[in-house]
């Protein structure tokens, strides 16, 4: 365990040596008090941990204790509590998922909200997109659009969908 301590403090301390577009690595305390090797904390092309992280841009995984914010996400956006993001091409998952614009993949969580579209899934208690290309899949689930998908769970509620509201499953194809 010493060693593994010891060999973290040493790359920390020669992150600031190293220079690159990227950070590989991003080590975060809260929001933007963080390390990465190299020393670019905005664009991270590998992992990103930390208690509480916002980041412009991530290729790879950034997962966070307790919050996640970035800005376009090509990988994984999770989070134990809140996950938040621009636009996800990938994977996004916590308690709570919030997108301001795209989601191209999976949006999981127990709230999940899409304020633009979700092409592919969006799964949780209550799932909220503006206009869903793909399923809906939830205890409530709700569309203010539906381009063309479906939604299962006990409330589904689509301004244009099969009836603006239904029991079970609602779609438009």
């Amino acid at each position: 365990m010493k060693k593994i301590a010891v060999l973290l403090v040493a790359v920390l301390c020669a992150a600031p040596v190293f220079a690159g577009d990227g950070g590989i690595i991003k080590l975060s305390l809260w929001d933007r008090v963080a390390v990465a090797v190299p020393n670019n904390i905005d664009h991270v092309t590998g992992i990103d941990i930390g208690i509480g992280s916002t980041t412009e841009h991530v290729d790879g995984v950034q997962w966070n204790f307790v919050w996640g914010e970035a800005g376009v996400v090509h990988g994984v956006n999770t989070a134990y509590i809140v996950a938040k993001s621009d636009e996800v091409i990938g994977l996004q998952g916590a308690l709570v998922s919030i997108n301001e614009s795209k989601v191209g993949g999976i949006q999981g969580g127990l709230v999940n909200l899409a304020h633009g579209e979700v092409i592919g899934l969006q799964y949780g208690f209550f799932n909220k997109v503006g206009d869903l290309h793909g399923a809906q899949l939830g205890f409530i689930n709700y569309a203010e659009n539906i381009s063309k998908g479906l939604q299962v769970g006990l409330v589904n509620i689509a301004k244009n969908g099969w009836f603006p509201v239904m029991v079970i499953v609602n779609g438009r194809f």
